[in-house]
């Protein structure tokens, strides 16, 4: 991976990371549960795997001189994603809902969406110094 690669990696993971924080900050005032921190934290974890295997995904297929091939990944691994999340949502509201809250691993996931939104205002920071 080329370092400019890597960078956007971390940044992302640092705006997901910052999004759930600040979450887990609000969360503590309007809705302190221990099911809430554990889902939110659990959705940060999901967003973060699920972040990486798209970057894993992509720094493959820039690699690859096949259209086709890329693809066919592109999607394969999209799927695989979508359908591993929405098992674990399932098994956490069927089995863990006590656990975790159901809508805190929701609003956690979303962190995925908040991580690439925040990473400019994150690379300006970061570059600055």
């Amino acid at each position: 991976m080329e370092k400019a690669t890597k960078n956007l990696i971390v940044e992302v993971s640092a705006g997901i990371v910052i999004f759930t924080a600040v979450i887990l900050l609000g969360s503590f005032f309007v809705y302190p549960r221990t099911s809430v921190y554990a889902g939110l934290l659990l959705g940060m974890v999901l967003a973060l795997a699920m972040f990486f295997s798209m970057a894993l995904v992509l720094d493959r297929s820039m690699k690859s001189q096949n259209p086709g091939i890329v693809q066919k990944r592109g999607i394969i691994s999209a799927a695989i994603r979508y359908l591993l999340l929405v098992a674990i949502l399932v098994i956490v509201i069927n089995w863990f809902s006590d656990w975790f809250n159901p809508v805190a691993v929701v609003i956690g996931v979303l962190g995925l969406k908040a991580g690439a939104f925040l990473q400019p205002a994150i690379h300006r920071i970061a570059s600055r110094k």
